[in-house]
């Protein structure tokens, strides 16, 4: 029948079949309209459309309902504006027919086996959710206590639904759970909790202003070639990545399957990645206020130069050499970098593991001197660390300078300084005598030079080997006097 504005539960009433009132009530059921159908001004507290075809648009307008369900509701469309319910559930809506729910106030709201659904400046005092997805769903400027977006979405003529959220506002949580997506696009969205679990992407994943107090949970997340980003972001709690993937496309495309997500100008307390696939977490102009997990499985860290990290995990880790610490930098980072460095020895220091920590500065200095030019680098690499020890090894002093003291003995006693002429090279005792003024010169001792070796020469050889003496062993004794203390 056609049917013009309907305001009172009796106009609704006398639609279908049910023609009389009860309880407040309305349930029309199998009935056809063969024109818009507008609810202006409704109050009720119950309205149930249940397998209506409507010729039209149905639209719900500045009513008051306690709980309206449409129900495998035949419609061009169906909107819902500057209205008042309490619970509001769509069902299995026609293919073709938009949701469209504006300016409205709600308890709770379930949509389920809809087509296209577009949310703008809703306020949910409960939970919204969204079942099933057949089309895209669009959320603008909308506060809601919880939302749950559940099940997995078939491919279809019109291809994977699109999710996109600007502006939302949740009081406990958002999940996301068994999906297949064309896009999945965050834009300021504010929650104590995220969870991203079995979410499948046919696009990068992309969040931005994310605002998030407690968790971001990621588990099971597939995605394609190129980077999934989270930017200018904040994360007071940990986020949790498990299980991340790469789609089977992006792995018979690419040759190398590695699934990569990115922060970029994010905050966040801690991270922490297991995944069995080849994964990738990467920090660009990021920090990690807290701890930095130990990578898992396959997964990986890839840190830039703007990036930092408070502390990291080591899960047990010895290091007792550098080889040991550039292997634990390898199988955690992507690249051994001066933020990888000090990531760990920033760790180590928290744990007052001193002699690690000496290992890991001297590991990053000599890498920051492999990037100068020729002359300062063999400088920095040769002299300050290879010679020095950066001041923080005493063993590379300590053995030059015993070097030194053989070298000068062996030189000492083939020129035959201290050696009778009759007295040939393999006389022990005058090689003995060589090595013990070659000791007595680097070591300052004060022995004296023999009589026949007080010449100018041989007394600027004497002051040089003295001088060069007392710089090792005072940088041997400082450094040694400097790990007791600690």
């Amino acid at each position: 029948m056609p049917v013009g504005v309907v305001r009172t539960l009796e106009d609704l009433a006398r639609i279908g079949r049910q023609r009389t009132v009860s309880d407040r009530s309305v349930h029309l059921r199998q009935d056809e309209v063969t024109a818009d159908l507008l609810l202006d001004t409704v109050s009720a507290d119950r309205v149930s459309l249940d397998r209506v075809s409507i010729d039209g648009t149905l639209t719900v307008r500045s009513c008051h309902i306690n709980e309206l369900v449409v129900d495998h509701v035949e419609a061009d469309a169906l909107l819902v504006v500057n209205s008042r319910i309490g619970r509001l559930t769509i069902r299995n809506a026609s293919m073709g027919c938009e949701v469209t729910i504006i300016d409205t106030s709600l308890d709770f709201l379930a949509l389920h086996s809809c087509a296209t659904a577009r949310l703008e400046r809703l306020r949910v005092e409960e939970l919204v959710q969204i079942n099933a997805l057949r089309g895209s769903v669009q959320i603008s400027n909308t506060r809601v206590s919880s939302l749950v977006v559940r099940s997995q979405a078939t491919g279809g003529r019109l291809g994977r639904p699109r999710f996109v959220a600007r502006g939302l506002r949740a009081r406990e949580d958002i999940t996301f759970d068994d999906l297949w997506l064309s896009t999945l696009d965050l834009d300021e969205v504010e929650t104590p909790e995220l969870a991203l679990q079995r979410v499948r992407l046919d696009e990068p994943l992309r969040a931005n202003g994310l605002r998030c107090s407690e968790t971001v949970r990621v588990n099971g997340l597939v995605i394609p070639s190129g980077d999934s980003t989270i930017s200018n972001s904040t994360v007071r709690g940990p986020v949790e990545v498990s299980n991340l993937g790469l789609c089977e496309s992006a792995r018979s495309e690419q040759n190398d399957p590695t699934a990569r997500l990115a922060f970029h100008n994010t905050d966040v307390m801690s991270l922490r990645s297991e995944s069995q696939d080849s994964s990738v977490i990467s920090l660009y102009s990021s920090s990690v206020t807290g701890t930095l997990g130990l990578p898992a499985g396959s997964s990986r860290y890839s840190l830039d130069e703007s990036s930092s990290v408070g502390d990291m995990e080591l899960a047990g880790q010895v290091f007792r050499n550098g080889r040991q610490i550039t292997l634990f930098l390898e199988r955690s980072f992507t690249e051994v970098t001066a933020v990888a460095l000090e990531s760990v020895r920033s760790a180590l220091v928290r744990r007052n593991r001193n002699r690690e920590v000496d290992e890991l500065y001297y590991l990053a200095r000599q890498r920051e001197a492999t990037a100068l030019p020729p002359l300062r680098r063999a400088i920095g690499r040769g002299i300050l660390g290879g010679i020095l020890g950066w001041g923080v090894r005493a063993r590379n002093p300590a053995r030059v300078l015993a070097v030194g003291v053989f070298l000068t003995g062996v030189v000492l006693h083939l020129a035959g300084a201290v050696r009778e002429p009759s007295r040939g090279l393999l006389d022990v005792t005058a090689a003995g005598k060589s090595f013990v003024l070659a000791l007595a010169l680097w070591l300052n001792v004060g022995t004296g030079m023999p009589s026949e070796l007080k010449t100018a020469g041989w007394s600027a050889l004497a002051v040089s080997l003295t001088a060069a003496g007392m710089l090792f062993t005072t940088l041997i004794v400082g450094i040694v006097i400097r790990k007791l203390v600690r």
